[in-house]
């Protein structure tokens, strides 16, 4: 039985060969694509594990970086700079004081080359939110204190006011030639506009301005054009005597805070200024206004139709900060620099109760590619020493506010 089960089985098998179709000719590797039969791609090798920071090696100086920058000690601060980590050269104390303040704020012109050689930022704030260069521009105030700032409310649509911004032009003009702190602002209020013409730097700002002197000050003497000195004295704006003598009292006193402004370089490409106070004082404000020199407009309607007013130190804009204390602030404007333009930032501190200017100071604006490096100034400017309350001074810098924002107490003070 099973011979003939084996049997069987062989004759199927060899009538099923032998049957239907013939056998493919096709070899099975025909069947798979020349994309898959080509050599697989070898994995990148991988990267090799970076190796660690290898940090230099050995004893550290006894004396502090920062003493040994106030000191002049250039041969410390290269073995301090040799065994520490990169950007040492930076390294802040307590108060945020990096070595290259110390070496402005004593002097120390060689050492100060040497750690801007070395990658030193010229930039960096303090806890004040002072930069080097600030500390540069507080000394040399601090030596020069006594200033005056000549505030002018006019308005282009005032007939009485063309001589009083001629005034104001010749104040300035003479100061320049003299080298004297005397600084101008001209704000044009807007209270003569919607007539025929309207003031094309005129504000209510301006105006409230004017009117919290008067509420605080003056007890109501408020018209145009009005001059007021160092926020004490206020005379008629075309009135020269007046106008020279309160100049002359006010810089007979020593300021009461040190003040500085400086331009710096903004990302956005605007005008920017840190603007610096040192002193004591309480209950003021820290004001920025930008101005511009060298303005001739045609009025074709108003009191002063038909004539060409020149003009300058106007203000374009104005901001403020309420601030505790000792500080640096950042301002920053929509104005762009443009050397075809005679831009300055004046900057003062004022108090907010009595109106007083406690401090001033202005700087010219420059073009963006001339924005005067730190290493420049520097080696253009005397130094001095300073006094130790200086350096352990403390505050809190924050950013300013724009022109017409809301800022609680100061209620239309600046």
């Amino acid at each position: 039985m099973e011979r003939f089960l084996s049997t069987l089985f062989a004759t199927v098998l060899l009538a099923g060969c032998g049957s239907g179709e013939r056998a493919s000719n096709t070899s099975p590797l025909d069947t798979i694509s020349v994309k898959e039969l080509a050599p697989k791609p070898k994995p990148p090798p991988s990267a090799p594990e970076p190796e660690p920071i290898q940090y230099p090696t050995g004893p550290v100086p006894d004396v502090d970086i920062h003493q040994a920058a106030a000191a002049g000690d250039i041969e410390t601060v290269r073995q301090h700079l040799a065994v520490q980590a990169p950007g040492y050269v930076d390294t802040p104390n307590e108060s945020g004081w990096t070595p290259l303040h110390f070496s402005y704020a004593k002097g120390q012109t060689e050492m100060s080359r040497y750690l801007l050689d070395n990658g030193a930022n010229y930039e960096a704030r303090n806890k004040l939110g002072q930069a080097p260069a600030d500390i540069l521009l507080l000394k040399k105030n601090h030596q020069n204190s006594p200033f005056a700032l000549v505030e002018l409310f006019t308005s282009e649509s005032c007939s009485s006011c063309p001589p009083a911004e001629r005034l104001t032009s010749e104040i300035r003009r003479m100061a320049l030639a003299k080298r004297l702190r005397i600084y101008c602002v001209s704000f044009h209020v807007d209270y003569f506009d919607g007539g025929s013409w309207t003031d094309g730097y005129s504000d209510a700002g301006y105006s409230a301005r004017q009117r919290a002197y008067e509420f605080k000050r003056f007890s109501g003497l408020y018209y145009t054009p009005q001059m007021i000195v160092n926020g004490e004295y206020q005379t008629l704006g075309h009135n020269r005597a007046n106008a020279y003598g309160a100049i002359n009292r006010v810089l007979k006193k020593p300021a009461k805070v040190n003040v500085s402004v400086r331009q710096v370089k903004d990302e956005d490409g605007v005008i920017a200024v840190n603007a610096c106070a040192l002193g004591k004082f309480e209950n003021a404000a820290l004001c920025v206004a930008l101005v511009e020199n060298g303005i001739r407009r045609k009025i074709t309607g108003g009191e002063n139709k038909g004539r060409t007013l020149s003009m300058d130190n106007i203000v374009l804009d104005f901001q403020y900060l309420e601030i505790p204390g000792a500080t640096g602030v950042e301002f920053r404007f929509t104005e762009k620099p443009d050397a075809k333009r005679n831009m300055s930032v004046v900057a003062f501190v004022q108090q907010i109760d009595s109106m007083s200017i406690l401090g001033a100071h202005a700087t010219p604006i420059r073009a963006l590619g001339q924005v005067a490096q730190v290493r420049k100034f520097f080696c253009a400017t005397d130094h001095r020493e300073l006094g130790d309350s200086f350096i352990i001074r403390r505050g809190q810098g924050s950013v300013g506010l724009p022109h017409g924002a809301p800022n609680g107490s100061l209620n239309h003070f600046c």
